[in-house]
């Protein structure tokens, strides 16, 4: 009974004499936020019930702790004579300041594309949809082609390539032929 005993008291000295030679550096809030912990400057107005924030913080290859900042584009203040502000090259773009031009940009492209007269043809176009067995997926060893129909915008150089009985091709662009009787 007095050797588990022993072997015990052993193994608990053993332990105490490594926890007292280990290394004991006591570490406080100071050592750790000026030696251990990077600092993130402070920049304008973080957070959003006080307006949201002017900059977003980055990470740079100049290593570990080591940060960037970026500000947020404001377009009251980060355009001079419709030109980019001198500061403002890099600045980032929030969505919901450069939606609402975005989407009326968006609209007025597709009001041009709509009022465009551009010269239409409709093409055959085929899609292979069986193949012969065991062969390579070519044309030459399809058997069964899929053909559909496309309108293809661009200029034109004869009639045919004009969509509708009453156009005719001047100058690369379909026009209404005058002389047409519908």
């Amino acid at each position: 009974m007095r050797i588990p005993i022993l072997t015990f008291g052993a193994i608990a000295s053993v332990l105490t004499i490594n926890s007292v030679l280990a290394d004991t550096t006591v570490t406080s809030k100071q050592y750790v936020d000026t030696t251990r912990q990077a600092t993130i400057p402070a920049a304008g107005v973080n957070a959003e019930a006080n307006g949201g924030g002017v900059s977003v913080v980055t990470y740079t290859k100049a290593g570990a702790g080591v940060i960037g900042e970026r500000g947020i584009f404001d377009p009251e203040t980060g355009w001079e004579n419709g030109e980019i502000a001198s500061g403002h090259e890099g600045d980032l773009l929030d969505a919901g300041s450069i939606l609402p031009g975005v989407m009326q940009m968006k609209e007025t492209i597709r009001e041009i594309q709509n009022n465009m007269d551009l010269p239409r043809t409709t093409v055959a176009y085929k899609t292979c949809t069986e193949w012969v067995a065991g062969m390579p997926h070519s044309d030459n060893n399809c058997l069964l082609w899929a053909l559909d129909d496309k309108n293809v915008y661009g200029g034109c150089t004869t009639r045919q390539d004009c969509d509708g009985r009453c156009k005719m091709c001047v100058d690369g662009a379909c026009v209404l032929d005058p002389n047409c009787q519908a």
